[in-house]
């Protein structure tokens, strides 16, 4: 089986799994918050995103997709804090997701240097 460069880094696999958590959360919030939702996951599908595009690239330009994608994990874990404090999410299941994008970050640290 072939694979695309994204499908074998470990923070793609990680993107994908908070990804489907975060989606879960939006969807769970109240009426009355669809714009903390739609940026929740646009911008998780965004981190997922730019870190298939950053794979398929070279040099700065490749440092500069995985910058992008991990400003983009830290304005979901800023929406999900945002969700928590608002008490309009499962404090459980944000800490979860926040986790994972914690982990997602670290993992893109060292891609970003170009």
């Amino acid at each position: 089986m072939h694979y695309f460069d994204h499908e074998k880094l470990d923070c793609y696999q990680v993107a994908v799994r908070a990804l489907v958590l975060v989606d879960e959360i939006a969807r769970s919030l109240p009426r009355g918050y669809g714009n903390l939702k739609d940026q929740m996951q646009r911008a998780s599908q965004s981190t997922v995103l730019l870190i298939a595009e950053a794979s398929a690239r070279t040099g700065a330009d490749r440092a500069c997709r995985f910058r992008q994608s991990r400003a983009e994990a830290g304005e979901v874990a800023c929406a999900l804090e945002v969700a928590t404090r608002l008490r309009v999410a499962n404090v459980t299941k944000c800490d979860e997701a926040r986790e994972l994008l914690l982990r997602v970050s670290a993992m893109l640290w060292p891609l970003t240097k170009s």
